[in-house]
């Protein structure tokens, strides 16, 4: 092992000199500079993670939230407190994070679609978020994202370097005008911001933890629900209606966290952010993806309505 990990290890103190390059760590490698599964001299394992610059003050605020919902119980991958009780050590010149390592077990794609277990062990998860996330107010003074904005400002880029996908997205972006119009209105909460299926670490059907909070803060109420739905129907537009999608959105209901106002603007939440994936596929140069995201988001707006009362007709 390098001797800067050591004596950055030593702030946790923790002694290692083993790195496990061949254990694979879940979740997005692009969410800090490097990352690495340690072992200490217990056997234990650890992932430690060197931030990219501009991260270690919204990290330690995520860091923060993460300890109180740990606390609460919720099964969260959480930031182990370097010696100073902050959850960001700063050493060799590079800001750190180290959390345990979780074991898991491989999500069967797209077979997972089909399970109304996890679709329950998931809306357990958002029950749970919704109600300790209450008191948590690391987030509050950070701007709200604007789908609207962030969805206009792809189209103004598309109209000038892809006119023709601008062109093919311009009925959707008008078929979501209602959600954008009520967009500063609506109820919000504390929610993960990522929330599907592949950042949660699985045993089983149930939850180890959920992983990658990256765009955690105050959003919509059913922004997870709407990203993890939309993640579920592009693997299968029937998946919608089918196991783990009205399965979550059933254990929900019965919990009381789907408002009248919310729940009616669901489809049109789901299909905005796929805005947001859209634009991932372009940055990525992904022309199969970018494809695949256009069908699937022509097909969403053109059954918005419909979405919504198989929903609804779903759940009774």
């Amino acid at each position: 092992m390098e001797d800067g990990f050591r004596t950055v290890l030593k702030m946790w103190e923790i002694d290692s000199d083993r790195l496990r390059s061949d254990i694979f760590v879940p979740g997005s490698s692009e969410r800090c500079v490097q990352r690495h599964v340690v072992e200490d001299g217990d056997g234990s394992f650890w992932v430690l993670e060197r931030l990219f610059p501009s991260q270690h003050e919204r990290r330690e605020r995520i860091g923060r939230a993460l300890s109180v919902l740990r606390d609460a119980g919720l099964p969260v991958l959480y930031y182990r407190p370097g010696p100073d009780g902050g959850f960001v050590v700063r050493e060799n010149n590079y800001h750190w994070q180290l959390a345990p390592y979780v074991p898991g077990d491989p999500l069967p794609q797209p077979d997972f679609v089909d399970h109304p277990e996890r679709g329950e062990a998931l809306a357990d998860f958002l029950i749970a978020l919704r109600r300790e996330g209450a008191g948590i107010r690391e987030f509050d003074q950070e701007p709200d994202f604007d789908l609207p904005a962030y969805a206009d400002e792809l189209m103004d880029t598309l109209g000038t370097r892809k006119p023709e996908l601008h062109r093919e997205l311009a009925p959707i972006r008008e078929a979501l005008a209602p959600l954008f119009e009520a967009w500063g209105d609506l109820p919000r909460c504390l929610c993960h911001g990522d929330f599907h299926p592949l950042n949660v670490i699985w045993k089983g059907m149930d939850v180890a933890a959920v992983i990658d909070w990256e765009f955690a803060g105050q959003r919509p109420v059913l922004y997870d629900a709407a990203n993890c739905l939309g993640c579920v129907g592009i693997e299968d537009p029937q998946a919608l209606g089918n196991g783990l999608a009205p399965a979550m959105l059933g254990k929900m209901h019965g919990a009381g966290l789907l408002d009248e106002v919310s729940f009616g603007f669901l489809p049109h939440l789901l299909l905005g952010l796929r805005f947001a994936w859209m634009s991932e596929w372009l940055r990525r140069k992904d022309a199969e993806m970018q494809e695949l995201e256009l069908d699937y988001m022509t097909l969403l707006a053109r059954n918005l309505e419909s979405l919504g009362r198989m929903w609804r007709s779903r759940m009774t």
